[in-house]
């Protein structure tokens, strides 16, 4: 049996990209935030590299749905040759 589905509630979009962190112009305000400042940095920049993973992990997904559904259509359309003859 062939199942068809239009949907792609199963690799719904989860990566989410990091917002960056605000930096501020003001020299007082950078020296007076120095280390806030450094900590958003790192963080942020760690959230990127995990959001490349992800985004990573949800391509090889849905290019392995894709090549599912593609040997699911081939099958579709020698069923509907056959039917035809």
């Amino acid at each position: 049996m062939v199942v068809l589905s239009w949907g792609s509630a199963a690799i719904a979009g989860t990566c989410l990209p990091p917002t960056p962190p605000l930096m501020p112009t003001n020299a007082d305000d950078v020296r007076a935030y120095a280390d806030l400042l450094r900590r958003d940095a790192e963080t942020y920049f760690t959230n990127v590299e995990r959001y490349f993973r992800c985004l990573d992990q949800q391509r090889r997904e849905v290019f392995e749905q894709a090549r599912v559904v593609s040997g699911d259509y081939a099958r579709v359309l020698e069923l509907e040759v056959s039917k035809s003859e």
